[in-house]
C-alpha cells in the first residue's frame, strides 16, 4: 500500500485496519516479517486518536475495536454471499484462513457465522503461491450453444464437447502429461427460458460419456435440483435453455507433501497486552510458529506469529498443531 498504514512509517497518516490491529495487540507492535519491517506503535496510536477517538469521544482502544468491528462485519457479509445466498449453511463448514491478516480476523468471522472451526494452512501469507505450485495443470474451454434442452439434437452437444476435448488433448500433449494423469470434466450453463442468468451444472453424459436424450433428461433433473438448492425453488414445468457447454482439461500432478516444520531452537514464548472483544486488556501468550510441536494444544488467549502471518486464538478457543503443518482452531 502507498503510503500504507501509519505504523509503517512510509508517509501514511490516516488510520487503517493494520494500525487498529497493532494498537489492540494482535500484531507485533515493534516489527513484522520476522523483524524485517519495523512498526511504529506510537504513530498508529496517534493516528487513531486524532482521526477517530477524540472526534467520537472514545478511548483509542475503543476506536480501534470499532474499526475491527466494521471490517469484520464487511467480511462476514462477503462470506454470507458465497454461502447462505448460494444455499449453503456455513455452520456445516470449516473456515479456511490465509493471507497475512486472514488468520487475525478468522475466529471473529467464524463466531459471527456460528462456525466451530478455523483451519490455518502452512505459510498462509504465501498460500496462493503455494497453491499455484501444487495445483493440477488445467485449461478451461467453452462454446456458446443456445437451444432448448428438450429439442436440441444430442449429437450437436456431443460434437461441441468432442471439439473442446481435441483442443484439451493437444494442450496436455504439449505439457507432456501422461494419458493416465488426464481428466476431462464436462459441465453446461443452463437456465429457465425466461431467466437472465445461468447455473453451471456438471454433465457427464451416459456411462461411456456419450450425449444421449436420456443423459439430457438427467441434466434437466440435476438443474431443477441445483436451482432449488441455490434459490429455494424450482419449476419443473418451465422449459430449460442450454446456453454454454464447458470442458475442463486437467493434467493431474503429484500431490505436494507438507510437514510441520518444528525446531526446538526456534521455540520461544513471551507475552504482551492484547484486547479481545467482551474482555478487558489481558496479558496474552505470544508463540513462534516454527517452534510449535506436532500435537501441541494451544488454549486461547494466544497469538502464534510467523514470518508471513499472525494467528489469533481468542479466549474460549483452542488451537492444535497438525503433522501436515495446518493449525486447527476450534471453540473450546
Amino acid at each position: 500500500a502507498d503510503p500504507g498504514p501509519a505504523c509503517y512509517n512510509r508517509g501514511g497518516t490516516l488510520p487503517t485496519v493494520t494500525d487498529a490491529n497493532v494498537v489492540l495487540g494482535y500484531l507485533d507492535p515493534v516489527a513484522l516479517l520476522g523483524g524485517a519491517l519495523e512498526v511504529n506503535f506510537a504513530a498508529a496510536h496517534a493516528s487513531i486518536q486524532s482521526h477517530l477517538a477524540e472526534p467520537q469521544g472514545l478511548t483509542v482502544v475503543e476506536a480501534a475495536g470499532r474499526i475491527i468491528d466494521v471490517v469484520n462485519a464487511n467480511m462476514v457479509e462477503a462470506l454470507r454471499m458465497v454461502s447462505v445466498e448460494r444455499g449453503y449453511d456455513p455452520r456445516e463448514f470449516s473456515l479456511m484462513a490465509f493471507g497475512g491478516a486472514g488468520p487475525v480476523h478468522a475466529t471473529a468471522l467464524a463466531s459471527e457465522l456460528e462456525m466451530i472451526e478455523v483451519i490455518v494452512p502452512p505459510v498462509p501469507g504465501a498460500f496462493s503461491a503455494l497453491g499455484l505450485v501444487a495445483t493440477d495443470l488445467r485449461r478451461d474451454y467453452s462454446r456458446t450453444l443456445y437451444a432448448d434442452l428438450a429439442t436440441i439434437d444430442p449429437a450437436q452437444v456431443q460434437d461441441a464437447f468432442a471439439q473442446m476435448e481435441k483442443n484439451g488433448i493437444a494442450m496436455l500433449d504439449d505439457a507432456k502429461v501422461p494419458e493416465q494423469q488426464r481428466r476431462f470434466l464436462r459441465s453446461v450453463d443452463v437456465r429457465y427460458r425466461r431467466q437472465a442468468y445461468e447455473l453451471t451444472v456438471q454433465f457427464d453424459g451416459d456411462r461411456e460419456g456419450v450425449v444421449t436424450q436420456d443423459s439430457l433428461d438427467g441434466l434437466a433433473t440435476s438443474f431443477h435440483r441445483q436451482h432449488e438448492q441455490t434459490y429455494g425453488h424450482a419449476n419443473a414445468d418451465e422449459p430449460i435453455q442450454l446456453v454454454n457447454v464447458r470442458l475442463k482439461a486437467v493434467g493431474r500432478l503429484p500431490s505436494l507433501q507438507l510437514k510441520q516444520k518444528s525446531s526446538a531452537k526456534e521455540a520461544r514464548e513471551r507475552t504482551r497486552s492484547v484486547w479481545f472483544a467482551g474482555t478487558e486488556i489481558t496479558e496474552c501468550r505470544i508463540l513462534w510458529r516454527t517452534g510449535l510441536k506436532v500435537g501441541e494444544i494451544i488454549d486461547g488467549p494466544a497469538i502464534v506469529e510467523s514470518l508471513d502471518s499472525t494467528v489469533v486464538v481468542p479466549p474460549a478457543w483452542s488451537a492444535s498443531v497438525e503433522n501436515d503443518g495446518y493449525i486447527r482452531i476450534r471453540k473450546a
